[in-house]
C-alpha cells in the first residue's frame, strides 16, 4: 500500500487517491510511505524519487554499509522499529528512509504503530513541516516515544511481578502461580531485548546524521536535532538495561521460590516415609504366616500389636518436632 502526502501551502497533508491505477504522483509530493508495496507502487515511488528504491531483501541486510549510506545524491538509512509489542510475539521490522530530490520515502513491510499513529494524525489535522528533515524528525520522534511507552509499560508490569515475588511465601494462595510468573518474565525479557536492539539501530542512525553524512539532502537542523534526541535514546537504553537486570533478579527469585517449594515437598515425603516405616515393619512382622508365632496365642496380642504400631509412629513425630524438623 502506498500513502502519498503532499506539500499544501507549507502543511503536510494526505493526498487521497494519489497514484491510483498507476497515475503519476503529484509534483507537490513530500512524503511517500510504502507499506508492503506492490511492483506497480514500487515503480511509481522510484519515478517520483528519481532513483531505484531498495527491495525487501536489501532492506533486511544487516551490514552497516547497507543500512547507512549516501549514494548518487540520496541518503539511505535503515532503522529497526519495535512492532507488536503488546502481543506475545513482539518483532522488529526494518524501515528504510530514503531522502532524495527534496522528498522522503519510507519503505517497510510491517505497519508499525509509530508510523500508523503519525499518518492518522496527519490525515486529521496535517503536519506543520514538509521538508524531508522535518518529516524525518517527526517520524523518529514517534518511534522514540513509542519505545519509551513500551518500556514504561514493561517497567510497571515488572513492579507488579516484584510485589508477587518478594511477598511472604504462602503456597496456599492462588496468586503464587510461579508458572505464570515465569511466562510473564520471559515475555518482558523478550520485549526488552527487542527494544534495546531498536535503540541501538536508532543510535547508529543518529550518529550517522551527527557526522553530517546526509548533508547533501538534509539540513543542519536535522543534525542539531539528532544531538538532542540522542540523549533521550541513551536514557532509554540505560532504563532498558536496568529493567533487564530486574528481570534477571526476579527470575532468580522465582526459581528460588520453586526450589524451596520442591524442597518442602521432598522433605514432607521423607518425613512421611520415616513415620510410616516403623508401623509397617511391625505389621509386616505380625502378619507373617507361620504356625508358631510369638504372642499370637495371647488374648491381648492384637491390641498390643496395634499399640506398638501407634507408638512407633508417634515417637518419630515427637522427635522431629523436638529437633525443629516439622
Amino acid at each position: 500500500m502506498m500513502h502519498v502526502f503532499v506539500n499544501d501551502g507549507g502543511i503536510l497533508r494526505w493526498a487521497k487517491g494519489a497514484g491510483a491505477h498507476g497515475a503519476p504522483l503529484p509534483a507537490e509530493t513530500a512524503w511517500l510511505d510504502l507499506v508492503t508495496p506492490t511492483h506497480e507502487e514500487q515503480a511509481q515511488g522510484e519515478t517520483a524519487m528519481g532513483l531505484a528504491l531498495p527491495t525487501r531483501e536489501q532492506i533486511a541486510e544487516i551490514e552497516e554499509s547497507s543500512r547507512l549510506r549516501r549514494a548518487s545524491g540520496a541518503v539511505h538509512m535503515t532503522v529497526l522499529v519495535l512492532a507488536l509489542a503488546e502481543t506475545e510475539a513482539p518483532r522488529l521490522t526494518p524501515v528504510r528512509f530514503v531522502v532524495a530530490g527534496g522528498r522522503l520515502a519510507t519503505i517497510h513491510y510491517m505497519d508499525a504503530q509509530p508510523f500508523l499513529t503519525f499518518r492518522r494524525r496527519t490525515v486529521r489535522q496535517g503536519y506543520g513541516g514538509t521538508s524531508p528533515d522535518a518529516i524525518l524528525v517527526a517520524l523518529l520522534e514517534a518511534v522514540v516515544e513509542r519505545t519509551a511507552g513500551v518500556l514504561r509499560r514493561t517497567g510497571a508490569e515488572l513492579d507488579s511481578l516484584s510485589s508477587r515475588a518478594f511477598r511472604r511465601f504462602d503456597p496456599g494462595t492462588a496468586e503464587t502461580d510461579d508458572t505464570r510468573t515465569l511466562k510473564a518474565l520471559g515475555q518482558c525479557g523478550h520485549v526488552l531485548a527487542k527494544a534495546r536492539e531498536s535503540l541501538v539501530s536508532l543510535r547508529r542512525m543518529l550518529d550517522f546524521l551527527m557526522r553530517g553524512e546526509g548533508d547533501v539532502a538534509l539540513r543542519k537542523a536535522a543534525r542539531r536535532w539528532a544531538r538532542g534526541i540522542l540523549q533521550d535514546v541513551d536514557g532509554l537504553d540505560q532504563y532498558a538495561r536496568f529493567l533487564s537486570s530486574k528481570v534477571g533478579l526476579l527470575l532468580d527469585s522465582t526459581l528460588g521460590r520453586i526450589t524451596v517449594g520442591q524442597n518442602d515437598i521432598v522433605k514432607l515425603v521423607s518425613v512421611l516415609t520415616v513415620i510410616l516405616f516403623p508401623p509397617l515393619l511391625v505389621s509386616s512382622f505380625f502378619g507373617m504366616n507361620f504356625d508358631v508365632m510369638p504372642e499370637t496365642d495371647r488374648v491381648f496380642g492384637y491390641p498390643m500389636a496395634v499399640a506398638l504400631m501407634l507408638i512407633s509412629a508417634v515417637l518419630p513425630v515427637w522427635y522431629f518436632k523436638r529437633r525443629g524438623w516439622l
